[in-house]
């Protein structure tokens, strides 16, 4: 079993801002969740072509709030489904177990500890979607993920559907203990968000139910204030300044929510179109707010006013901030992958309404997009949970400080600091998609599991080891070997790495080691030792061009040179997306 530790990893993402370490946030702090929304539902649509609302929105603006517009497709009507955009992934369906393990990383790697699936519709539990997933989930944990757990949340009140919810979820998962290692527990119990008031307690299942479960009452308002804690409320979505759930007598919090937008303006719960403008998306915010960080040596202060400002988080990140402050056990942040949303003659009186999700400004997804949103909300989701949950200390190691022989087997034996991943990151994809698609990808070829690095006067060693023993070296985007030695992002680079080895394949002399002179352009400044057997690679790096401290990653059989999101589709990449390892010397 590896011992994977993505809060110590670093990143800096496509907007400059770089993770906080440890020096910033803190040590883990006990007691402190977050989950986060997720949607199975996906199994309702998978018979409809995917449409597009921000490509159709960039041809025909003239189209919103014009339900017979022809540009919304022939045969199109009332409650017919759309996608805000792409996502990066794909038209996906939620049971390509392609995507569950690629979430599975991507959420476990941002320190998320539950998914709530929204149920809040109808009946609806998508139990052949959740059968599925969760047993992808399973088979993730058993390769070394820690998978966030699962609950649900059900209907807002407490009618029938959610009564008949209850009982087929009781009847399905929790009265057998399928899939237990999954559960998530609050106060010792399994917790699902539903209101428990229309169960008859002197019903054997009812009583049994409401024996079971912590329950917290899901509210729907996002105009909701602060509640006592003996109501056992919970929110899932609020409007700024988000009011807190669970408050006790000493004033401390059980619960508050964070999104990253809102279908709400100066009149209420609206469309995310509404014909009168001024809805929540994500460049909203209230008053005069603003964030600041530092990139290239200067400062970028963001604010409702910048240039797509919708890129930047505003109303994602004020949002943070209120629950930073406050300072709860829990943190509901919705959400993660509501790509899908109806198209209905009229909806909160605008007509051609879109309820929940209409372009990539008026949305709420975390998960990153194809589109212009890329993965940008990901690493301020990973941010803020770091702030909040604080970070695992990486101590300083003096094993590093050693010379290493290449040709002994035990080199890096005395060499205790280690930099694992996952097994299997990327499973071979052969699943069909929204209607129409089908998406196919067959590209792990020397799966990432470990790496080590060490240092003496005048070289940097880097050590690899695979799951299986190398493929020839000669083989196209083979072993590629990533540095960033400058954070700040002064020195030319690409998406912050400044150092690159084996992106031209290795030649008799060894291990082309290039700089580059701005974006995906490079030039040789080295060649690196190099020394290939079994599992195992090595390169001997000039310390003079590395340095002492430096951020680094590996990459294997990627497919699109210059993209870094085709890091997280293609090959393996350890660590995943824009992560890196954080070396000490």
């Amino acid at each position: 079993m590896s011992f994977v530790k993505p809060d110590t990893w670093t990143a800096v993402d496509g907007l400059g801002r770089t993770l906080s370490d440890i020096t910033r946030v803190g040590e883990k702090r006990p007691g402190k969740f977050v989950g986060c929304f997720y949607w199975l539902w996906y199994e309702i649509w998978q018979h409809s072509p995917a449409r597009n609302i921000t490509k159709i929105m960039e041809a025909h603006p003239e189209a919103r709030n014009d339900f017979n517009h022809p540009a919304w497709g022939e045969g199109t009507g009332h409650g017919t489904p759309y996608y805000w955009n792409e996502p990066l992934l794909g038209y996906y369906q939620i049971t390509d177990p392609y995507v569950i393990r690629k979430h599975a990383e991507l959420l476990a790697d941002a320190g998320v500890d539950v998914l709530f699936f929204d149920c809040s519709n109808g009946d609806f539990i998508f139990r052949d979607s959740y059968e599925v997933f969760f047993r992808e989930l399973q088979a993730a944990k058993a390769e070394g993920v820690k998978v966030p757990q699962m609950a649900f949340l059900l209907n807002f009140d407490a009618n029938e559907n959610t009564r008949v919810q209850l009982t087929n979820l009781w009847e399905t998962i929790y009265k057998p203990g399928r899939f237990q290692d999954l559960w998530f527990y609050w106060d010792g119990k399994p917790l699902i968000m539903a209101h428990s008031s229309g169960l008859n307690p002197k019903d054997p299942t009812e009583g049994a139910i409401l024996d079971f479960f912590t329950f917290r009452r899901n509210e729907p308002t996002y105009f909701f204030r602060d509640t006592a804690f003996d109501e056992k409320t919970w929110g899932w979505c609020s409007s700024y300044p988000q009011g807190k759930y669970g408050v006790r007598e000493d004033g401390s919090v059980e619960q508050m929510c964070v999104s990253v937008g809102q279908n709400a303006n100066e009149h209420g719960l609206v469309a995310m179109n509404d014909y009168r403008g001024g809805v929540q998306g994500r460049a909203f915010s209230k008053g005069d707010y603003q964030y600041q960080y530092t990139y290239r040596g200067e400062t970028v202060t963001v604010d409702s006013s910048k240039d797509d400002a919708f890129l930047y988080g505003v109303n994602f990140q004020q949002q943070w901030d209120r629950a930073l402050e406050v300072d709860p056990d829990f943190i509901f942040v919705t959400g993660w992958n509501e790509h899908v949303c109806q198209r209905l003659r009229e909806w909160q009186g605008s007509p051609n309404g879109f309820s929940d999700n209409f372009t990539d400004q008026y949305s709420r997804d975390i998960e990153p997009s194809s589109g212009v949103l890329k993965d940008y909300f990901y690493y301020q989701l990973v941010e803020n949970i770091r702030r909040f949950k604080g970070v695992e200390a990486q101590a300083t190691d003096p094993s590093v400080q050693q010379t290493i022989d290449f040709t002994r087997a035990d080199a890096w034996d005395h060499v205790t600091q280690s930099y694992d991943h996952y097994v299997g990151s990327t499973k071979k994809r052969d699943w069909d998609g929204a209607k129409g698609l089908h998406y196919t990808s067959d590209t792990m070829r020397n799966d990432i599991v470990r790496s080590k690095v060490a240092c003496d006067d005048n070289f940097v060693y880097f050590m690899v080891e695979t799951a299986a023993d190398l493929t020839p070296a000669t083989d196209p985007a083979w072993m590629r070997l990533l540095i960033q030695t400058d954070p700040t992002g002064v020195v030319p680079n690409w998406e912050g790495f400044n150092l690159i080895v084996n992106r031209v394949a290795p030649s008799g002399e060894g291990a082309v080691i290039e700089r580059s002179t701005g974006d995906w352009n490079w030039e040789q400044v080295g060649v690196a030792r190099m020394h290939v057997a079994g599992k195992r690679l090595q390169l001997a790096l000039p310390r003079a061009l590395v340095g002492s401290s430096f951020n680094f990653k590996w990459a294997d059989n990627t497919q699109v040179d210059g993209d870094i999101l085709d890091f997280y589709k293609h090959g393996d990449v350890a660590p995943g997306g824009r992560f890196m390892f954080r070396f000490e010397g």
